[in-house]
């Protein structure tokens, strides 16, 4: 974003945000500098530090000390008092008339997380608007993302074949058979074996195996199931109905979805050009599958997460939350359903692609849920589904609120500037004649419909294009 956009937004909210922390540096350079790079590093899409601006002042523009100097003290913390170091940048910018520093804080490779404060030996994270230590756990699902993982690979040595649905396992081997003539000659053990269902003696199955095709796979890992819960709108509240949502991962897919639609609402609506009469759930149930497919497929499955299961929560009439253990892995939020992505858990995976539940394949094809579920939303007239990755925990939100339709006539002539393709505040400041702040306001309309996506063309200026999902 440009410095002004983010003073603004800044100055809207009343506090830092997860991408930015406002330092005053007026009288000198600011204390814990190296626990907010740590923490910008360890965190996806990294972090921008903006010296020279007050949080106590309502975000004002007061200046820094001495730009020289303090780029040079940024630069010494980004080297010197964190392990690893960090690449920064930084930028001297006049900003309401006086100088400020800009400094960004690009997240680190995997491989070299978590970094950590020298003096404290202690890593931090971006949350909300501050830096929070990381926990022992959450460490350690940063160490587990280093390399390629295979936890799912591993053998379950106190499970036998005897604890796979023999059902299951039946129609997952005719189906290996039909799709590969390489199966036909072997026998059903071998083809489990070199399938990954089966450890390498046979003895065992694999995690991947009982996930996929166990009969009941939380008798050995309890927590790898679903919590899910309703709330009412005021979030402090109770739970209104609660579910422990368990079995293998194709069951907790159905149940997840026919759970949604139990304590949802379902409107009654007739097609105007059919005269159909149809049941419209609150949430369309590929939605629901497919997003909790993902988090169930792709979750971590390392020591630190096997404790905990995946969250799907409802606030009545306004939101869904999905969220899982482990960041996104090989890929970034922006680039979902977009571009292919390193599959963490590629053994589970490939056996799902292969699984079927009610007559369907589990996983239609690799990377076709993200897509599938915002296509759904699309044509319910819903808000594109939100992604947030933490790098320790990945949440999606989705809202029951159809998404708004503006008939403004600036958000009309915006909209037609973009058939020249993606555009600048600037740009359409000269193509519209209306002010920054008509394009300003219009633009977050069109943005939290859905109907444009904002990105970063520098990491300072945006950009603005039409949402094609």
């Amino acid at each position: 974003m440009e410095v002004p956009d983010i003073l603004k937004t800044l100055r809207e909210q009343g506090n830092d945000n997860q991408t930015v922390e406002a330092k005053s540096a007026h009288g000198g350079f600011p204390e814990n500098i190296a626990q907010t790079m740590s923490a910008f590093a360890n965190t996806p899409g990294g972090g921008t530090i903006l010296f020279g601006v007050d949080e106590q002042q309502s975000f004002a523009v007061v200046g820094v000390y001495d730009t020289v100097l303090c780029q040079q003290a940024a630069s010494n913390t980004a080297r010197n008092a964190v392990r690893p170091q960090i690449t920064i940048e930084s930028e001297v910018m006049s900003v309401e008339g006086k100088d400020i520093v800009v400094v960004n804080v690009p997240e680190v490779d995997r491989e070299m997380k978590p970094v950590r404060v020298i003096r404290s030996g202690q890593a931090y994270i971006r949350m909300y608007d501050g830096d929070y230590p990381l926990s022992q756990m959450e460490e350690q699902i940063l160490i587990a993302q280093r390399g390629h993982p295979h936890y799912d690979e591993q053998p379950v040595k106190q499970a036998t074949i005897n604890d796979l649905d023999s059902n299951a396992v039946a129609a997952y081997i005719d189906m290996r058979r039909t799709d590969s003539s390489r199966f036909t000659s072997m026998s059903d053990t071998e083809v489990l074996i070199r399938t990954g269902v089966l450890s390498t003696t046979g003895e065992h199955p694999t995690l991947a195996g009982v996930l996929a095709l166990g009969v009941y796979p939380q008798q050995f890992f309890p927590s790898l199931a679903v919590q899910a819960s309703l709330h009412g709108g005021d979030q402090s509240e109770r739970a209104l109905d609660t579910k422990y949502i368990t079995g293998p991962i194709p069951a907790m897919m159905d149940d997840c979805v026919d759970w949604v639609r139990r304590v949802t609402p379902t409107a009654i609506v007739t097609d105007n050009a059919t005269g159909v009469v149809r049941d419209r759930p609150t949430y369309p149930p590929i939605v629901v599958r497919e997003l909790m497919a993902n988090a169930l497929i792709h979750r971590d499955l390392s020591p630190a997460s096997i404790n905990q299961p995946v969250i799907l929560r409802l606030t009545q009439g306004e939101r869904m939350l999905i969220s899982s253990p482990g960041g996104l892995f090989g890929v970034s939020v922006e680039g979902l359903g977009k571009t292919p992505s390193s599959l963490r858990n590629a053994r589970l995976t490939e056996i799902l692609l292969f699984t079927r539940s009610k007559g369907e394949r589990v996983v239609e094809r690799l990377g076709s849920g993200i897509p599938l579920a915002q296509q759904a939303c699309k044509e319910a007239s819903m808000r594109p589904p939100v992604f947030d990755d933490r790098g320790v925990r990945f949440t999606v939100f989705v809202d029951a609120q159809k998404k708004c339709t503006e008939t403004n006539p600036d958000i009309r002539a915006i909209l037609d500037d973009f058939k020249g393709g993606p555009v600048t505040i600037a740009q359409l400041v000269e193509k519209t004649g209306r002010s920054a702040a008509q394009v300003r306001y219009s633009l977050a309309k069109l943005v939290d419909s859905g109907r444009l996506i904002r990105e970063s063309s520098d990491g300072r200026t945006n950009v603005y294009r039409v949402n094609a999902s």
